[in-house]
């Protein structure tokens, strides 16, 4: 059976996943997907009108409806709406049944998507914060770490500048000291994006069964993901290149226009320029990010590569740019207060280890254990982000894909 996340045919863009029929349910007919007489029983005929009592020769009275049906207005070819699937019935264009998950199936406010994104938290905590806790955990142990040997490599150097006896080595003891802590960075940085790839496509995959009304378990969200792991990273990876374009460029004008400026002072308003320019390089980074913002997420939800993901997700922005920017500030918003609280409590908890563990908060073991906790309880504020990214994600299908119907489809077999 198809994904129902899986992107739609461009030739024709309504076109949606069709569920397997069920056991006894009736197969769809023409007409919208409604069924004989919009839901009158098999075998049920109508009376004929009279003879001579106004009814005009040749003419024939419609069955009636079924007591109490509905037609399956708004559905689409192939839609096969199932009385008594669901105790929601059909009330507007965007699909039959109101609410089968964690958001309503229809174009959703800022208020659905902050609700939806908590209740996705409250409905499936295990997956959403267990897996977090466990990936999180791996990661900062690997970070804490590799700040503590790039440590204990400085402090080596240290004593070596103190000792006379050492003098000559110190030179070679700081350049072995200085690649240590590249090689640090190095690891922290694919640590973090490695263990941020992997959790941003397995919440992704967990929030938008909940939208249907599904509750994945912690190997089923993992099964989903791990087949889309090499898609899932070439999109974060191509995402973060992107992106990172423009500062490159950035840095790169400013080191050129201090050369330029320390050859001829007359050219000081060049260095000046450059570096004002860091205003619209921000703009470029942030416009870059809104438009590639869904690139994972799509790897994920509709199996398809790095690069169609990331034409994907340009293409679902389209249109819609400021009201996704307006979303992702006001998100980050919220996640930068909730955080501010959260690090509060997390950096006190730290504090009294690093304490308990050694009495100097700026050694190399202490410093450990700061980032230890720093990045565990980063860690904590990905599933809301991410359940709320998703939701966009899912808004916009919602609103330029009739991705209600399809989805209502998907909840009805539930």
């Amino acid at each position: 059976m198809s994904s129902p996340w899986t992107s739609p045919d461009p030739s024709a863009p309504y076109q949606g996943w069709t569920p397997q029929p069920q056991p006894g349910a009736p197969t769809p007919q023409q007409g919208y997907g409604a069924q004989p007489g919009y839901g009158a029983q098999q075998g049920y005929t109508a009376p004929q009108a009279p003879q001579g009592y106004g009814a005009q020769q040749g003419y024939t009275a419609p069955q009636a409806p079924a007591y109490g049906a509905q037609p399956t207005y708004g559905a689409q070819p192939g839609y096969n709406a199932q009385p008594g699937a669901s105790g929601y019935s059909t009330t507007n264009r965007w699909g039959w049944q109101a609410k089968p998950g964690i958001i309503p199936l229809r174009p959703l406010t800022i208020g659905d998507l902050f609700s939806g994104a908590f209740e996705a938290i409250r409905s499936n905590p295990k997956v959403l914060f267990g897996f977090t806790i466990v990936i999180m955990l791996l990661v900062s142990l690997i970070a804490s770490v590799s700040i503590l040997v790039s440590g204990l490599g400085y402090e080596s150097v240290i004593n070596a500048e103190n000792d006379p006896q050492a003098l000559q080595q110190t030179t070679e003891n700081f350049a072995n000291a200085l690649l240590l802590q590249m090689i640090s960075n190095l690891v922290q940085w694919l640590s973090t994006f490695a263990g941020t790839s992997i959790l941003t496509g397995l919440l992704a995959a967990t929030v938008s069964q909940l939208t249907v009304g599904r509750k994945l378990t912690l190997s089923e969200a993992w099964a989903m993901t791990r087949k889309r792991l090499g898609s899932l990273i070439g999109s974060f990876a191509l995402t973060a290149l992107i992106t990172a374009v423009p500062i490159v460029l950035w840095i790169v004008a400013i080191f050129a226009s201090l050369a330029v400026a320390d050859g001829n002072r007359d050219m000081w308003w060049l260095s000046a320029l450059a570096f004002f320019a860091i205003i619209p390089i921000f703009i470029l980074m942030y416009f870059f990010q809104i438009k590639l913002l869904f690139a994972p997420m799509c790897a994920v939800l509709e199996e398809i590569g790095p690069v169609a993901s990331l034409k994907r997700s340009w293409s679902l922005v389209k249109g819609e740019f400021w009201p996704t920017l307006g979303r992702f500030l006001l998100m980050n918003l919220v996640i930068g207060f909730i955080g501010g609280f959260l690090g509060f409590v997390i950096g006190l908890i730290g504090g009294l280890v690093t304490v308990v563990v050694t009495s100097n908060p700026t050694s190399p073991i202490g410093l450990a254990i700061s980032m230890f906790f720093v990045m565990l309880g980063s860690g904590l504020l990905l599933p809301f982000s991410a359940a709320f990214e998703t939701l966009i994600y899912t808004d916009l299908r919602i609103r330029k894909e009739n991705f209600a119907a399809v989805l209502a489809q998907a909840g009805a077999q539930q």
